[in-house]
């Protein structure tokens, strides 16, 4: 039976002494047990850092959830000199879930300046497989978008793409304007304004464009979030953090899609929407109560001098946002952070909590400490029925037409969630080499998420098709499911296709596989030796550069360039 591994990652938590706190960092990765209980996993062998932030996704598509690390040192053992960015390998259920390091990823030896949430991923080109964008400091503040090679556990660092720098915010993929293709949406501190706010829009050839409407505005020390918070079907924004003159914000941005694909957006203040201007935040953004609607839990200190609090804020049928001033929700400071998932499965949104307690109304010191708590989602506790599961798509077709996948499906249903604000997810396996994509990681046989805040990178319902290149040739199945604003998903609906004649390509900075019709020519400098491994680490074929290596056998093959520090996967 497959484990479900929930994890969480906190930072230099102190341990309470009786007179001082005696400081020791902690990379902390924690599973769920079938019991609901949770067991540490004390030797991980995750990198002691601060500032750290994580996420999980699948970068090789083998189903299992793998960890980018990003963080610096900054205690008693470590410099605050030292820079981490780490990528961690799950190697699968056969080895209990264990990580192990990837050497040499890509990545710039990134510094984090906050918080918040510097990296999100997504498949922007449309090739089955995840990419990375990072905000950080590295040379000067910038934000860094990577291609990710094929599984191959190297990234490409796209230079060709320049993008605006900023540095304390967040930076997020997401669809902006309904077109299937990942946009990006970032704000913080740049060299340019403090309250920057940028919306880069893909242009489907692998490049962005900057499209930043005129009259919306970011922030620093604080998050920007993407979510469609009035069901629209369309992602908005909200804005929770520091502005001009140390303002404390709470901005919403109501996005509309014309015809022509093309953004408004329309402010909301903190007046109007009810909302509590807060800094140092991050937002959390979901149907917590299963009445169809957006509600939000927000972190985060404002200037009215209430202290840090967690603040739950309840959606009602006319935008208004009600705040639950009983507070159940243990706060904390700056230090630490919020984090929403399914933990038990029950179609009802969570919550993770870690960090200092903050300070408020003259707390006890007993307060400064370092929880790590999980809050379950009972609605049924307050008379509400709860969230129940969506209906999936009704029908499913996949077809190739050439060396693209088309998708189509007609609309699922859901009992809360109207239709216009449902989303889509899909995955694509090969069933003949085993290799699975998924657009959010997910469990293909039950439909339920395995991580709980990418639900921007979904497809809206205003789409019912998607265009993707497959991984080559091969028997393959095609499934989606209908998520609703609680990221409770469908069973998924499936569909059944072959593909043959797809020439599969595999590249590097400085190389790239190409197949042909007797095995595979490495493009690049001339001369370079190349060796070519079959999946279970034996050669099959030696040669070099520029040249035809035969292939006997079709299939996954790993190729190795002299002068490279990663192999490359392609398929035959």
């Amino acid at each position: 039976m497959k484990k479900r591994l929930i994890a969480c990652l906190l930072m230099a938590l102190p341990c309470i002494g009786g007179i001082a706190h005696v400081w020791d960092e902690l990379a902390i990765l924690v599973r769920r047990n079938s019991d609901g209980t949770f067991t540490l996993e004390k030797e991980s062998y995750l990198p002691i850092s601060t500032y750290t932030n994580a996420v999980f996704f699948d970068f090789n598509n083998d189903g299992n959830l793998d960890l980018l690390i990003m963080g610096q040192g900054g205690d008693w053992n470590v410099s605050g000199d030292v820079k981490i960015v780490a990528l961690y390998r799950n190697l699968g259920e056969e080895n209990d879930y264990r990580f192990e390091k990837v050497a040499n990823p890509g990545f710039f030896p990134y510094k984090d300046e906050g918080f918040y949430n510097p990296i999100s991923v997504g498949d922007y080109n449309h090739d089955g497989y995840t990419d990375v964008v990072v905000m950080n400091y590295h040379e000067g503040r910038r934000v860094d978008l990577y291609l990710n090679d094929r599984g191959s556990g190297t990234f490409i660092h796209q230079e060709q793409q320049v993008f605006e720098g900023a540095t304390n915010g967040s930076v997020m993929f997401g669809d902006l304007n309904n077109d299937g293709w990942l946009d990006i949406e970032f704000s913080g501190y740049s060299d340019r304004a403090s309250t920057g706010i940028k919306t880069y829009i893909n242009k489907r050839d692998g490049s962005f464009a900057d499209e930043t409407p005129a009259n919306i505005y970011g922030a620093f020390q604080g998050q920007s979030t993407l979510a469609d918070i009035n069901g629209d079907g369309t992602l908005d924004i909200i804005s929770t953090e520091n502005g001009d003159n140390w303002v404390c914000l709470a901005s919403l941005f109501y996005n509309t899609v014309d015809k022509d694909g093309k953004c408004t957006y329309r402010y909301v203040s903190e007046k109007e929407s009810n909302l509590l201007g807060v800094s140092r935040a991050n937002p959390l953004v979901a149907d917590f109560n299963g009445d169809g609607r957006m509600d939000m839990v927000i972190n985060g200190e404002p200037s009215d001098g209430s202290g840090y609090r967690n603040r739950i804020y309840y959606q009602t049928p006319e935008g208004k946002f009600v705040m639950d001033k009983s507070y159940p929700v243990v706060p904390v400071n700056q230090d630490g952070g919020i984090n929403m998932g399914d933990v038990n499965g029950d179609g009802n949104m969570d919550l993770i909590v870690g960090g200092y307690v903050g300070t408020y109304d003259k707390a006890p010191d007993s307060y400064y400490s370092s929880p790590l708590r999980v809050y379950e989602n009972n609605p049924q506790k307050n008379g509400l029925p709860g969230n129940t599961f969506p209906e999936p798509p009704a029908k499913v077709t996949a077809t190739m037409e050439g060396d693209e996948l088309l998708i189509t499906w007609l609309p699922g249903s859901d009992k809360e969630t109207p239709e216009a604000a449902l989303r889509y997810n899909i995955y694509v396996r090969n069933e003949t080499t085993g290799e699975l994509y998924t657009m959010i990681p997910v469990d293909i046989e039950t439909g339920k998420l395995k991580v709980g805040t990418d639900l921007q990178t979904s497809l809206s319902s205003a789409l019912n098709s998607y265009r993707m290149r497959v991984f080559g040739e091969g028997k393959y199945t095609v499934g989606v499911q209908t998520l609703d604003q609680s990221y409770a998903g469908s069973k998924f609906a499936t569909a059944g296709f072959s593909a043959t004649g797809i020439r599969q390509v595999a590249a590097s900075d400085h190389f790239r596989v190409v197949t042909v019709d007797s095995g595979v020519v490495i493009r690049g400098v001339d001369n370079h030796k190349v060796v070519v491994y079959a999946m279970d680490g034996r050669t099959v074929n030696t040669g070099f550069s520029n040249t035809v290596i035969p292939l006997s056998e079709k299939g996954v093959y790993v190729v190795s360039v002299s002068g490279e520090d990663a192999p490359l996967k392609c398929m035959y």
